[in-house]
């Protein structure tokens, strides 16, 4: 659908932005006088009509309800039901840490990436959490599965209009703008390795479910990504299992997200008990 603005010649988004560049400089000020954090004030950008290209390939307001749905909300929702609902209906919550993530945590805490990994696990696991996971043996599988994509194309490549170049697929943003935008021109051309997320979903809902000897929907997982882009890839009918009525990864957290929790709850990083994070 094209904004009152938009034209196919060209879009006015650039006459305008000028205007808009203007109040674009300054910086919105704290409400009621309170002093905000740095996570707040990066929370107040805005995005203008003006700024809008109505290309239609943004997500839905299908999508982007349940992308809002991905909230800290919905984790403390199964943490509560598991304190007060019959024990039959209580779910596992695990969480896997990427570890892009960290580092986030690490200069904000102004500890090493180890020390903050501890701290955060430790954080996870006060609020309810039984498992963190860290996802780098996931990062090792998604290289493994690409390193194997590639060798595949190489030997076809002379029969295969379509084998190369070959075009990541760990980035969700990337994969979407390619289907959505770019079409079967490449398309074709991304590997069909699953991201470092994905494939950790698998393992918690496949393999370690059964190690627990449990059903994947008696399973919560929670994914701390460094993106937003990693809520939609969540969300994709790709890894929804019909039959059991769950996903590979429930919600996904960003590391600003968890860092807010820190924040509501008013915790110090000296009163976080530390603990290491799990392989699974």
């Amino acid at each position: 659908m094209k904004c009152e603005n938009c034209t196919k010649a060209e879009c006015s988004k650039k006459k305008k932005r000028s205007e808009d560049d203007a109040e674009l400089s300054g910086p919105l000020p704290p409400e009621d006088g309170d002093e905000k954090s740095e996570f707040h004030r990066l929370a107040d950008a805005r995005i203008f009509l003006s700024d809008c290209l109505a290309c239609g390939n943004c997500v839905t307001s299908e999508e982007g309800t349940k992308i809002f749905a991905q909230n800290q909300k919905e984790l403390f929702k199964v943490l509560s039901l598991n304190k007060k609902c019959d024990t039959s209906l209580h779910r596992l919550v695990v969480a896997s840490v990427s570890p892009q993530s960290v580092p986030y945590f690490a200069v904000k805490f102004q500890l090493s990436v180890c020390e903050a990994a501890r701290k955060l696990c430790g954080f996870l696991k006060s609020l309810g959490v039984s498992h963190v996971f860290d996802t780098t043996i996931a990062a090792d599988f998604s290289i493994l599965e690409t390193q194997k994509d590639f060798i595949q194309r190489f030997r076809r490549q002379s029969q295969d209009e379509h084998a190369f170049p070959m075009f990541a697929s760990a980035c969700p943003g990337w994969v979407q703008y390619a289907e959505r935008v770019l079409g079967d021109l490449v398309t074709p051309h991304i590997c069909t390795a699953k991201s470092p997320q994905q494939i950790m979903g698998s393992l918690v809902k496949g393999y370690f479910a059964s190690q627990k000897n449990l059903s994947p929907d008696k399973i919560f997982h929670l994914a701390v990504a460094p993106c937003y882009d990693r809520k939609m890839e969540a969300l994709r009918e790709d890894y929804y299992t019909e039959l059991l009525n769950c996903r590979d990864v429930d919600c996904v957290l960003t590391s600003g997200e968890v860092m807010q929790i820190m924040e509501q709850r008013n915790l110090s990083v000296k009163e976080v008990e530390e603990s290491p994070l799990e392989d699974v």
